[in-house]
């Protein structure tokens, strides 16, 4: 069995919905916070995410909700045992593996964390940057969450898709901020922090987090 056929196989046993390859070499960005470890000593980064409850997201209205939070965590929390288990795996195999936080800030002044989901789905073909500001699948939109497993297991990468929002601008009339604009590089990412802080204090939920947007962008079904 190939590595990349190996790694699918852990995954999918593992409940994952989505998942891919990505080369590091053209990442571009540091990683935060794992010493001066480079590209060159771990050359790729699995992307995995798991899809939200079309449930609990139905239920929001006009912001985030005590439910969404707990489904948040949840979920996050499940996301880190996937990387804990996909790297175990791995290091078995005999190859190195850091497995990462799906949700975790460690650079407060630059809002960062160790790595940037994101782009490295973006990358391993997960989907694009919607004009949500959010990793867009084709398939369930913008409701993923995803979490990153950096590893010299010797891997293809995959194929970056050639997509966008196309047409849809369902998520810039459904953003209580008021951030999201045609042209995904208008995102208003301060607009949008400051809702989420609003969020924070006024509906005691104690984490920068909305859900709006990601309810109503659904992929290209």
């Amino acid at each position: 069995m190939q590595h990349n056929e190996k790694i699918e196989k852990w995954l999918h046993d593992l409940e994952v919905d989505t998942s891919g390859v990505a080369d590091m070499s053209v990442y571009g960005e540091e990683t935060t916070g794992i010493g001066d470890l480079t590209a060159r000593e771990l050359p790729f980064a699995v992307s995995f995410g798991i899809v939200l409850s079309g449930g609990v997201l139905e239920t929001l209205r006009d912001g985030p909700t005590q439910l969404y939070l707990h489904h948040y965590r949840q979920l996050n929390y499940r996301l880190d045992m996937i990387g804990y288990f996909l790297g175990r795996s791995i290091e078995r195999e005999g190859f190195r593996a850091i497995p990462f936080a799906a949700s975790q800030v460690v650079d407060w002044q630059r809002q960062r964390g160790h790595i940037n989901h994101k782009k490295i789905g973006v990358m391993a073909g997960q989907g694009w940057i919607g004009r949500n500001n959010l990793l867009v699948h084709p398939v369930f939109g913008a409701r993923v969450r995803y979490n990153t497993v950096l590893t010299d297991m010797p891997l293809h990468a995959s194929p970056v898709l050639d997509q966008d929002c196309g047409g849809c601008e369902a998520c810039i009339s459904a953003c209580p901020a008021g951030a999201i604009k045609t042209e995904p590089s208008g995102f208003d990412h301060l607009g949008c922090y400051d809702m989420l802080n609003k969020f924070r204090k006024e509906r005691n939920i104690g984490h920068h987090i909305c859900g709006v947007c990601v309810k109503v962008c659904r992929g290209k079904r």
